[in-house]
């Protein structure tokens, strides 16, 4: 820090500790220090008796009205409507009953159904797969469409 900022955060009473006994060392010992604190702190008194300038009331005036324009009201309402809440819901109970049917298909020990040999080659392509690798694709894809319907609704909303 500078001696000139030095000197005019202790005129305006700012200083730590350090920074106070440094200030009381400079004036004890550096006469330039001390001149240039003399006049600085006759600036600052000077400048404490000044009467503080006040706008006329006709730019006060133009200011205040031209405020509303500048702000535009901000429209707070949930972010999801109660229609979107059912679709979100409906489709996490169509995901769920989709998973708890084909769990429950590969796990009777009946007739096989329709199908089954496609959904068991998917199966067996699924299981040689490590199961990190399933569970990053599949977190990444869920991260990914979450955060596309959320930029489109957010879009949406504040146009």
């Amino acid at each position: 820090m500078n001696t000139s900022e030095l000197i005019w955060k202790h005129l305006d009473g700012a200083c730590s500790p350090e920074e106070e006994r440094e200030v009381e060392r400079l004036l004890a010992e550096d006469a330039a220090f001390k001149e240039e604190w003399a006049r600085s702190r006759k600036l600052h008194e000077n400048l404490k008796q000044q009467p503080l300038e006040q706008p006329s009331m006709r730019f006060a005036r133009n200011i205040m009205e031209r405020l509303p324009a500048l702000y535009r009201k901000i429209n707070i309402r949930p972010l999801f409507t109660p229609m979107q809440w059912r679709v979100i819901y409906g489709l996490l109970g169509a995901f769920l009953l989709g998973y708890s049917y084909l769990t429950f298909s590969f796990l009777e020990s009946g007739a096989p159904g329709p199908g089954s040999r496609a959904l068991e080659s998917l199966a067996n392509t699924l299981n040689s797969l490590p199961y990190q690798v399933m569970a990053v694709v599949a977190a990444l894809s869920f991260g990914f469409i979450t955060l596309a319907w959320l930029d489109r609704a957010l879009k949406r909303r504040f146009r």
